[in-house]
C-alpha cells in the first residue's frame, strides 16, 4: 500500500456532479444535528457513480470503503484527521468531492480552500483543539496535547493559515505547516492520505455562504491484505 500525496483528480462529468447533488437533496434522512452542518448518508448510489474514479486511483479490488458522508455546511471546519477507529492498517486515502457552493457578489473564491498539513496522526480520528475551551461530543476524539503529532514544528504559526482560518483559535494550528491547499472547486475531487491533519478555511467570511461536498474514507481491501495480494 502506497500513500498518494495530496493532489487534485480529473474533473467529474457535469452530469455526475449534478446527480450527486440530487442524491443529497432527495435524501429524506438528512441530519442537521450540528450547528450549520447537515449530513447525508445515502452513499450507495453515489458509490455506483464514483467507483470508477476510486478504481483508477487505487486499483480495482484493492480498496474498501471504511466510511463516507455528504456534508453541507455554512461554516469552516476544525483541524482534524479521517483515521476512523479501526486501527492504522485500515487507513489509506480520503477523497473529497466538492459538489457545489453558494456565493455572494463579494465572494473571494480563492479563499474557499481545503488545507492539508504536513503533520501526521497515527491514532484514532480526532479534532485538534489546543487552546480551545470546547470539547465537542462527536465521533472524533479531542486532542489538546500535540506531543504525538508527527512532524510538529514547535511554536510555529503559519501566517497563511492565520489569514484563511479566523474561525480557529490560533493555538489550534500552532506547530502545523502547510503541505498543499486546494481551491474548493465544484466537480474537482481532491485526495490525500487519511492520516494527514487538515482543515477548511473560514469560507463564510469570504463571501461563500454554503458548500456541499462528499467524502470517502478508503482502506486497503482487507481480504487481499490478509493474503498478501494487494498490488498498490
Amino acid at each position: 500500500m502506497i500513500e498518494i500525496q495530496p493532489k487534485e483528480l480529473k474533473a467529474l462529468d457535469e452530469n455526475v456532479r449534478q446527480e450527486l447533488c440530487d442524491i443529497f437533496d432527495r435524501d429524506p434522512h438528512k441530519l442537521t444535528d450540528r450547528p450549520g452542518r447537515t449530513r447525508g448518508h445515502n452513499i450507495e448510489p453515489a458509490m455506483q457513480l464514483l467507483r470508477p474514479i476510486v478504481d483508477d486511483l487505487l486499483g480495482v479490488d484493492n480498496w474498501q470503503l471504511d466510511g463516507a458522508i455528504f456534508f453541507e455546511t455554512v461554516t469552516g471546519y476544525r483541524v482534524h484527521v479521517d483515521t476512523e477507529k479501526f486501527g492504522p492498517h485500515r487507513v489509506w486515502q480520503t477523497i473529497v468531492f466538492p459538489l457545489r457552493q453558494e456565493l455572494t457578489e463579494q465572494a473571494q473564491l480563492e479563499k474557499n480552500r481545503l488545507i492539508i498539513f504536513d503533520q501526521v496522526w497515527k491514532k484514532d480520528a480526532a479534532f485538534f483543539l489546543k487552546g480551545s475551551p470546547d470539547a465537542p461530543q462527536e465521533y472524533n476524539g479531542v486532542i489538546k496535547d500535540y506531543k504525538d503529532v508527527i512532524n510538529l514544528r514547535e511554536g510555529y504559526i503559519d501566517p497563511y493559515v492565520e489569514e484563511l482560518c479566523p474561525h480557529l483559535t490560533r493555538e489550534n494550528f500552532e506547530g502545523l505547516t502547510v503541505d498543499k491547499t486546494f481551491t474548493w472547486t465544484p466537480g474537482i475531487p481532491i485526495t490525500f492520505p487519511r492520516n494527514r491533519l487538515h482543515a477548511s478555511s473560514a469560507f463564510h467570511r469570504f463571501g461563500i455562504t454554503k458548500k456541499l461536498g462528499l467524502s470517502f474514507f478508503l482502506a486497503p481491501n482487507q481480504s487481499k491484505r490478509n493474503t498478501g495480494s494487494l498490488s498498490v
